[in-house]
Formats: structure tokens, C-alpha cells, sequence
């Protein structure tokens, strides 16, 4: 029970500094339009390592503080990071925590993905056709900041949750 607790307020920690970072401290830096995903990038190592159910819970609630903080719609991050916890998740039978090829190549799928479903629902179905300038200057960008910090966060949140884990495991025995 202990392992769950402390589980939670670390997770929760982890998704408010991710959110705090992503939406307010590197958005705002004046010579790059966008910034990394962040909670993508949570999510798709919680999924990847951890399985669906962690994966998808996690997306929810990243979906979901985005959502509450910064769209006119809420539950719409929260459905997408949702699939990408279901979509990184698929990938845990080959789970290797030592490469980071793997993860890597799902946090780019996912990024892509994500930003996919945002350019349709926001742009296409307002008739705005701005393809080939969202590409160059907001998903191609958006893609190489996600996975360089994909690559920079992937082993100390990974370690991090092997350490709750296996405390988890001594506290049980």
C-alpha cells in the first residue's frame, strides 16, 4: 500500500514539473516556436515499461492537466496521450530497458501521430489548410525536441520507476 502512495505523489510530481516545463518555462523561450511533449514522452515510457494500464492511466491524467490548463476542450490530450499509452504499451514484450532505439522510434511514432490528430482536428476541420508551414515550423521541430527529450529523460524516469518498483517488491515479501 505504501508502494502505491509513494507511487502516486511520485508520478504526480514527475507530470506537474513536465507540465510546468512544457507549457510555461520552454514554450516560452522567444526562437523556437514550439517545445517538447513532455508528458508524451512520460507516458510513453510509463507504457512501455509498466503496460497499458499504466500507460493509459498516465495518459489520462497528463491528457487531462493539459486539457484543464490549456485547451478549450477538455478531454481531447487526454483521449490522444490515452492511445499513446495503449500504442507504446503494445511494445512491452520486447522491452529492453538497456536500448533506447526502441523507445525512441515509439516516442517519434507517437509525437507524429499526435501532432497528426491535432493538425486534422484543429486546422482541417476548419478548413485551414496549412500543411506544409505546420510541418516545417511546428511538427518537425515539435518531433526532434520530443525525442531529444525522449533520449535525456528515458533512462532517469525508467530508473526512477525501477527503483519505486522494486521497493514495491521488498515491502510485499
Amino acid at each position: 500500500m505504501l508502494y502505491r502512495i509513494r507511487n502516486f505523489f511520485v508520478i504526480a510530481v514527475m507530470l506537474i514539473v513536465a507540465y510546468v516545463l512544457q507549457y510555461t518555462v520552454i514554450s516560452r523561450i522567444d526562437y523556437i516556436e514550439c517545445a517538447p511533449n513532455l508528458l508524451l514522452v512520460i507516458t510513453v515510457v510509463y507504457g512501455y515499461s509498466r503496460g497499458k494500464n499504466a500507460g493509459m492511466i498516465i495518459g489520462f491524467f497528463a491528457g487531462l492537466m493539459a486539457d484543464v490548463f490549456y485547451c478549450d476542450v477538455i478531454g481531447y490530450n487526454a483521449l490522444i496521450l490515452v492511445a499513446v499509452g495503449f500504442f507504446s504499451a503494445m511494445w512491452r514484450r520486447r522491452f529492453y530497458s538497456d536500448t533506447l532505439m526502441l523507445p525512441m522510434v515509439i516516442i517519434v511514432l507517437s509525437d507524429i501521430g499526435y501532432n497528426l490528430i491535432y493538425y486534422v482536428t484543429w486546422y482541417v476541420m476548419r478548413s485551414e489548410f496549412y500543411f506544409s508551414y505546420s510541418l516545417i515550423h511546428v511538427i518537425i521541430p515539435d518531433i526532434l525536441l520530443t525525442l531529444v527529450a525522449g533520449i535525456a529523460l528515458y533512462k532517469p524516469i525508467l530508473f526512477l520507476n525501477t527503483k519505486l518498483y522494486m521497493h514495491y517488491e521488498t515491502e510485499e515479501n
